[in-house]
């Protein structure tokens, strides 16, 4: 697919989860070269494309991950906990170009890393959560944003959908779970292993 390997940085505040990546793709050298990005500020140059932990976005406003976005050349691709599909929506809400699953195989990632730096789609990925209910997969971030306490317009907002496809969207949902209150919607999503409130 490249000539040359694909120059990859990683942003993740966690540094285990770096130091676990750039291990899990070093053994392919010919295929993608980690760099150091000194800061998200000043990316450094050649680098074609970012993976972003999501878990930046439980912290911060996600100020570097617009600058990512919108001020650098490099493809940004975010990965995510299959627990907190609510931060995955966010990231793809600013604009990131697609997303991993922190579960992927590193052969896997190889390839999604190479596909995003040729400018193509990533392929769709299972999502894990809620599936045994058949929920798809904007049903799952619809119940995820619900169970971190969102009120429907901030879902609304953060999923940029307008209130009556979220309403739409809802009621599918609570068909398929057996709810017939919020409350019951967020007890199921607790019980499903759906992340619980941030505060």
């Amino acid at each position: 697919m490249h000539d040359q390997p694909v120059r990859l940085a990683i942003v993740s505040r966690q540094e285990v989860v770096a130091r676990g990546l750039t291990a899990m793709l070093a053994d392919y050298p010919d295929r993608v070269i980690v760099t150091a990005l000194p800061s998200v500020r000043t990316a450094a140059a050649g680098v074609e494309v970012v993976l972003y932990d999501t878990y930046g976005l439980h912290e911060t406003d996600g100020a570097d991950l617009d600058h990512l976005i919108h001020h650098t050349n490099a493809e940004v691709v975010v990965f995510s906990r299959d627990m907190r599909p609510d931060l995955r929506a966010r990231a793809l809400a600013k604009g990131a170009r697609a997303w991993v699953s922190m579960s992927i195989r590193a052969k896997e990632l190889v390839e999604a890393i190479e596909l995003a730096a040729a400018g193509e789609p990533l392929p769709a990925q299972e999502e894990r959560l809620g599936t045994a209910a058949g929920l798809s997969p904007r049903e799952v971030e619809t119940i995820a944003l619900i169970a971190q306490g969102l009120s429907n317009q901030e879902v609304a907002e953060r999923l940029h959908l307008s209130t009556n496809t979220l309403k739409s969207h809802i009621r599918q949902a609570y068909r398929k779970i057996g709810a017939t209150s919020r409350a019951q919607a967020v007890a199921w999503a607790l019980q499903h292993g759906f992340a619980p409130p941030d505060r």
